[in-house]
């Protein structure tokens, strides 16, 4: 027999089409990892004059009053408009690693603040940029000015802290530890409580925390990845249908080695 004909492009190669072959390579080892979903509703209070600004966060100057019909129509991440996903890899202000004595496997207690966005510097008044939630509002009261513009929701940040493996009680605290979270919002809304305006943004993040080192790894190829599709977008009660819905692939699994037994060996039971 020949080697089957090559697929068309963009179609994900399977074992069935393609023999497996043996690989060497080098990758970042997955040596543990925690899984987890969150959601939470998140409000600020704004006192009039409001604080408005544009889609670049420039100052809006603007005539809105106390009982004007105000609603929020939308929101969005200010480092993630594309809702890509974060990666954070132990920079000091945002992880704290505690070895734990005396465990088997030997642990630690991870700490890290997951936020949506990357620049741990860059401020917009008492909040820093990649903790910070855009908030869309429109007035509809007549004479408006403008009918709509945005204000900030902030902090938006999850405190995760984890118990994971390392390798063994020398590497504690010396092996890469790595946060990959995915942000969504599900829901903003707008009310006026004795003529000060509340804005409530509900948002879910998928968040995988992880300990990883160098290593090279023998296994088998079969070819392209073909990931599951994420779940369409939710309707009413946003926490409680999101906490339900499967994790996303942040990356293939590494939970386990893979080996191709020798065929004068027979197969491995």
């Amino acid at each position: 027999m020949g080697i089957p004909e090559f697929p068309q492009p963009r179609k994900p190669i399977r074992p069935r089409d393609f023999k497996c072959e043996c690989v060497c390579i080098e990758v970042q080892k997955i040596l543990d990892a925690r899984k987890q979903k969150e959601c939470q509703t998140f409000m600020v209070d704004h006192t009039f004059p409001l604080s408005l600004v544009d889609i670049n966060q420039n100052p809006v100057i603007n005539n809105w009053l106390p009982g004007n019909d105000i609603v929020c129509v939308g929101a969005v991440f200010k480092e993630n408009l594309k809702n890509q996903i974060f990666v954070i890899e132990k920079p000091p202000q945002e992880f704290t690693v505690e070895p734990l004595p005396a465990t088997k496997p030997p642990a630690a207690r991870v700490t890290v603040t997951v936020t949506p966005g990357r620049n741990p510097a860059t401020s917009t008044g008492t909040c820093r940029v990649k903790e910070t939630v855009l908030a869309e509002l429109e007035n509809r009261s007549p004479l408006a000015n403008p009918t709509r513009a945005f204000i900030h929701v902030c902090p938006v940040r999850f405190v995760k802290r984890p118990i994971l493996f390392f390798p063994d009680p020398e590497q504690v605290g010396l092996v890469s530890v790595k946060a990959e979270s995915a942000w969504e919002i599900l829901e903003c809304a707008a009310e006026q409580i004795l003529g000060v305006l509340r804005v409530m943004v509900t948002v879910g993040a998928f968040i995988i925390i992880k300990t990883w080192a160098d290593a090279q790894l023998v296994t088998t190829a079969f070819g392209e990845c073909d990931w599951e599709l994420i779940p369409p977008p939710l309707g009413p009660g946003p926490c409680d249908e999101f906490l339900q819905r499967p994790f996303p692939p942040f990356n293939p699994a590494q939970l386990e080695d893979f080996f191709v037994p020798d065929p004068s060996q027979g197969q491995i039971k």
